[in-house]
C-alpha cells in the first residue's frame, strides 16, 4: 500500500517531499534537540513496555534516543538509513555488548534475520509505501511478536516542517489500525497520545512556521511539560493527540 490521501477535513500534504539526502540535513538538527527530550522517549516506550521483547530491532533510531529507553527491555539492533546517524550510533554504542548498529533500510538490515519487537518511532510516515515495510516487518517478526509504531497524527498538523523532514503524510488512529491489520497484524492497542502537543504543533509549526531545532526550548519542554500530560492520560485517553501509539501482533 503506498501513499494515501488525507483524511477527511484535513489538508492535502504538498507534492514533494523533501529527498532522502535533503531530509537527513534538516533531520539532524531536530534529533540533536532531541537528545535533550529523554521524559518524552521514556513515556513512549513505557507505553509499550508489556509488549517488548527481549530481542529488539529499532528501525530509524537516529542519535539513539529511544534505543537508550528500549535497552531497559533487552537486545538492540539499532538501524537507520542515514551513514550520519549510524556513524553516530556505532560512536555512542561501541562498547555496548547490548546493541548492534546496523546500516540499511527494512529489507536489508531484517533479512535473514527474526526479532521478537521491531519498533519504529516516527518512521513510518518517512517510508513512501508503509504497506510493504509492514509486511516485511510481519515476515521477521517471531509468531506472537509485535511492532511498536509511534507516528505523527492528523494530516491536518502537516507543516512545512514535516515537507522537510521527509514525512510523506501524518495518520488518523483508525487509519493506522486498518493498515497494520491490513499487513496482517492483530491491532492490540491503538490510540493518540499528547493532546496538549497537538494544540502546541497547530499553533507553532502550522500557524507560526516554526520548527523544533532549540535544545534549550525541547528541554524545558521535555522537564516541565511532558511529566504533567503524562499523568493526565495515563487515567484518561484523549480523543486526539500529536500522534498515535500504535500496537500490532502477528499471529501465533
Amino acid at each position: 500500500m503506498g501513499r494515501r490521501g488525507p483524511g477527511r477535513g484535513s489538508t492535502e500534504a504538498p507534492a514533494r517531499v523533501a529527498s532522502f539526502t535533503e531530509a537527513d540535513g534538516e533531520l539532524a538538527k531536530a534529533l540533536d534537540a532531541l537528545t535533550e527530550a529523554t521524559n518524552y522517549a521514556a513515556w513512549i516506550i513505557d507505553q509499550a513496555e508489556a509488549h517488548i521483547g527481549a530481542h529488539i530491532l529499532e528501525l530509524g533510531a537516529g542519535h539513539g534516543t529511544v534505543t537508550d529507553r528500549l535497552l531497559e527491555h533487552g537486545k538492540v539492533a539499532a538501524a537507520d538509513l542515514s551513514p550520519r546517524c549510524v556513524e553516530v550510533l556505532r560512536e555512542k554504542y561501541e562498547q555496548h555488548p547490548d546493541v548492534e548498529v546496523l546500516h540499511g533500510d527494512v529489507a536489508t538490515v531484517t533479512a535473514g534475520r527474526s526479532f521478537d519487537t521491531v519498533v519504529l518511532v516516527n518512521v513510518l510516515e518517512h517510508i513512501e509505501d508503509d504497506g510493504a515495510a509492514l509486511r516485511t516487518i510481519l515476515a521477521r517478526l517471531r509468531p506472537g511478536g509485535t511492532v511498536v509504531l509511534f507516528v505523527p497524527a492528523f494530516q491536518g498538523l502537516y507543516s512545512e516542517f514535516d515537507r522537510l523532514v521527509g514525512h510523506h503524510r501524518r495518520y488518523r488512529r483508525g487509519e493506522l489500525a486498518a493498515l497494520v491489520k491490513g499487513a496482517g497484524f492483530e491491532v492490540v492497542e491503538a490510540r493518540y497520545v499528547n493532546c496538549v502537543g497537538a494544540l502546541a504543533w497547530w499553533v507553532v509549526a502550522r500557524q507560526l512556521g516554526r520548527f523544533p531545532k532549540s535544545r534549550a526550548a525541547m528541554r524545558a519542554y521535555d522537564r516541565a511539560v511532558v511529566p504533567v500530560i503524562r499523568a493526565v492520560e495515563s487515567r484518561w485517553t484523549p480523543p486526539f493527540g500529536q500522534s498515535v501509539l500504535c500496537i500490532g501482533r502477528r499471529p501465533a
